[in-house]
Parts: structure tokens; C-alpha cells; sequence
């Protein structure tokens, strides 16, 4: 008898404790970046929201989304548990400071000219600093740069947003811009941009890919239930629909 009131007893505990602790609801960050996320008459939208949202959902799991600068976005990640932050380039540099769910997109960043400019010429990364190269605050450009001892003000310059660095070439203010081929190609189209007045100067970094980052106390289960989901969603062509939709293109070499 009294065996069986322990055994009951620990039962109801065990009931208990698993009523008071729900699986959380998450909080996904995610930072202004067309055509990937960004929000667009108040409506969160773009290629990896609408492939995140996807995956959540499809795990049933709850969350909430919201915009955050990106440099403050990776801070906050990095301090708050089940906080999930996409789209992020996988750099060295980020690698043991979160856990990983992807990828999302496959990465090749270029540097870019306007074709008129038959000077630039680069067979090197060096010779990059014979240029004037604008890049994004705190992005994967810039930590690529500064990993290969250039300095900011010196060997490149910032800009907060991908719309002022290529309006910034185009207005020769600038000689090279990076861009990936799928965001390059949204924003010469929301720009009104002839895609055929630019071309590519130089490969400047194929590594890793474009992920979700997760904060390291985000649990192993979770870490694994949102990966399979976006696995399935990714296996489907949710993918190719998605990006048509924001570049009216056939996917292509996007993937």
C-alpha cells in the first residue's frame, strides 16, 4: 500500500511539472534584408521568413517574430535562451557562439563593378585596396574583410543598409559592392537598376551558407525538431514558389 501511494505520488509530480513547463514559445529575430526578411508595410515577409514560418508551423511550434538591427540581434541571441535569429552567413567567427539550423541558402558573395569600369581589375584580394569597396555594418563581408587585415576607413567602408551602398556605385561613389546573385538581383529590380549595367569583379567568399542561429541553451530536442521541419519544407518546392514570388525569376542557380 504504501508502495503504491509513492509510486502514485511521484507520478502526480512528474504530471505536474510537466503541466507547469510547456514546451516555450520561441522568439525569432530577424533583421532588415530584402529580398530574405524584412518587413514591408508592417507585414514581416521575404524568401526565409515565409521557409521559417513554414518550418515553425509545420512543428506546430510557437513563437513570435520581430525586427532587430542585426549587430543587436546577434547579441541578443547569444544572451537569451530560445531566442533564434535567420538569416545568418555561417563564419568562423560565429561558429561556437550559437547553435546551428540549416541551411537555408547556399553563399557565394562577389564583389561587383559597373561594367563601364574597365580599370578595376582583381586577381587577388589584395588588390582589392587599390579600390574603394562600401560594405555592410557588422555583416559577413566586413568580418571577412577585417579577418583579412583591412581596415574600416581605410581599406573599406560602411554603410547601414544594401539600398545606399548600391546606389552609392552607381552614383560613383563607390568602385566595388558585395552581393550575393539573389539579393543583388532584388534590389536592382526594387530600384529600377539595369541588371546588365554591373558585373561581377571577384569572388570574395563561398563559405558556409545562409542559417538560422540559435541561443546555446535553446535545447538539443528543439534544436533538432526545427531542422527536420525545415528539412521537409526545403525537400518540397516551397522553395523555388518562394523565390519566383519575390524575383518574378525561375529559381535557377539560387538555390
Amino acid at each position: 500500500m504504501i508502495l503504491r501511494m509513492i509510486l502514485l505520488l511521484s507520478l502526480l509530480s512528474n504530471i505536474n511539472a510537466n503541466a507547469q513547463d510547456p514546451e516555450p514559445e520561441l522568439t525569432i529575430l530577424l533583421n532588415d534584408w530584402p529580398p530574405y526578411n524584412f518587413n514591408k508595410g508592417g507585414k514581416l515577409v521575404g524568401i526565409s521568413t515565409e521557409l521559417v514560418e513554414a518550418a515553425l508551423q509545420k512543428a506546430n511550434i510557437k513563437y513570435k517574430l520581430l525586427v532587430y538591427p542585426f549587430k543587436r540581434a546577434l547579441y541578443t541571441v547569444q544572451q537569451t535562451p530560445n531566442t533564434l535569429l535567420f538569416t545568418v552567413a555561417r563564419i568562423p567567427e560565429l561558429e561556437n557562439m550559437y547553435k546551428w539550423i540549416g541551411p537555408l541558402h547556399t553563399r557565394e558573395v562577389y564583389l561587383y563593378k559597373l561594367n563601364s569600369r574597365s580599370d578595376i581589375q582583381i586577381n587577388k584580394i589584395a588588390d582589392i585596396k587599390q579600390y574603394k569597396t562600401s560594405v555592410l555594418m557588422g555583416g559577413s563581408v566586413e568580418q571577412f574583410l577585417k579577418r583579412n587585415h583591412f581596415q574600416e576607413n581605410i581599406d573599406y567602408y560602411v554603410t547601414v543598409n544594401s539600398e545606399q551602398i548600391l546606389k552609392a556605385l552607381f552614383k560613383k561613389r563607390t568602385d566595388l559592392i558585395p552581393g550575393d546573385p539573389l539579393d543583388l538581383a532584388y534590389q536592382m529590380k526594387t530600384l529600377g537598376y539595369d541588371q546588365s549595367a554591373i558585373e561581377k569583379a571577384y569572388l570574395l567568399s563561398n563559405e558556409g551558407g545562409y542559417y538560422m542561429i540559435a541561443n546555446k541553451k535553446t535545447s538539443d530536442e528543439m534544436i533538432t525538431k526545427i531542422q527536420k521541419s525545415l528539412d521537409e519544407v526545403l525537400a518540397s518546392d516551397k522553395k523555388d514558389k518562394t523565390i519566383e514570388k519575390y524575383l518574378q525569376i525561375k529559381s535557377g542557380s539560387f538555390n
